[in-house]
């Protein structure tokens, strides 16, 4: 039998990370007085699907053609993703919202010129650093930049800070003297992904995200831990943004074996955050499925230490 995450949905599918997160936040949303621990210690306990390795992969054979080509999309996705949020175009991630509000009012004229410096900038930070196999880095810089100044409508004349809160959902009342850009973008970034979930969570949006935050989800701790302290590297690999994903299985896996970067960063979190250290088990590092085989081989039949019976996947 073969372990996998279930399908939040309850399909004969195995889940995805969208379906891990979706267990956390259906449990936090019913508990509001869970930690992140206690939603681990709840979530483990039906996130998990055991099968035959016939029949989780035959669903895969069945639809072949369909999922190889939303695999390759999503891997190009990622590579942009990657690239985009590494990159420090805007060079205002420390600036703080209430010095941004103080700002002159900018013409439409002004807005465009900034926007193109902008543009300009990021396809370069992509060209120089971004994967490889990103095929149009000043396609990628464009769409993104066009898609952000359609959502928050920013060649107006009036104050383009309180455009961006607009449009990413954020109330003036939830910023504070210390309150900065890079903040902001996170607070979005954590609501857009909340909406993705609720599709399969079908709950009211409004009440998921006055109750869910994500310093109580298992996934958003470890994942915003391994992106901070990711080594830098002279090239944003796509690939990264995976391994962000399968991090978030250290909280529920006896081990999870990762890339020696990621390894790096596993060891800076549990460094500095007790509650990082508290929620992820063992993690190991190694360069092929071949030696991820040969160690579990030698160490099969010893579980770690913190997972407890009913928690052993």
């Amino acid at each position: 039998m073969v372990a996998t995450i279930a399908s939040y949905r309850k399909d004969d599918l195995i889940g995805s990370i969208l379906d891990l997160q979706a267990f956390e936040v259906a449990s936090a949303f019913e508990n509001k007085a869970a930690d992140a621990v206690a939603v681990r210690n709840t979530v483990a306990k039906s996130m998990f699907r055991l099968a035959s390795g016939a029949d989780l992969v035959r669903p895969f054979l069945e639809n072949w053609s369909a999922l190889r080509a939303g695999f390759i999309e999503g891997e190009q996705r990622s590579q942009e993703v990657i690239a985009i949020s590494k990159s420090g175009f805007a060079d205002n991630s420390d600036a703080k919202i209430v010095d941004l509000l103080k700002e002159r009012l900018r013409t439409p004229d002004d807005m465009k010129l900034q926007f193109r410096h902008l543009q300009g900038r990021l396809a370069a930070d992509i060209q120089e650093r971004g994967d490889e196999r990103i095929p149009d880095p000043e396609l990628a810089s464009r769409e993104f930049l066009e898609e952000v100044r359609r959502h928050t409508g920013m060649i107006h004349t009036d104050n383009p800070a309180l455009r961006i809160l607009e449009a990413v959902g954020v109330d003036l009342s939830e910023v504070g003297p210390d309150t900065t850009v890079a903040d902001v973008g996170d607070m979005a970034t954590f609501r857009k992904k909340l909406g993705v979930l609720n599709e399969r969570l079908r709950l009211s949006l409004p009440d998921v995200i006055a109750r869910v935050k994500e310093d109580r989800l298992p996934s958003g701790i470890i994942s915003n831990a391994i992106r901070r302290f990711h080594p830098d590297t002279r090239k944003w690999d796509g690939s990264e943004l995976n391994d962000r994903h399968l991090a978030c299985l250290s909280a529920y896996a006896d081990v999870t074996y990762v890339d020696k970067r990621t390894h790096e960063a596993f060891r800076l979190a549990r460094q500095k955050s007790e509650t990082f250290a508290s929620l992820t088990r063992d993690v190991e590092k190694a360069g092929t499925y071949s030696d991820i085989a040969e160690q579990l081989s030698a160490n099969f039949g010893n579980p770690s230490p913190a997972a407890t019976p009913g928690e052993r996947f």
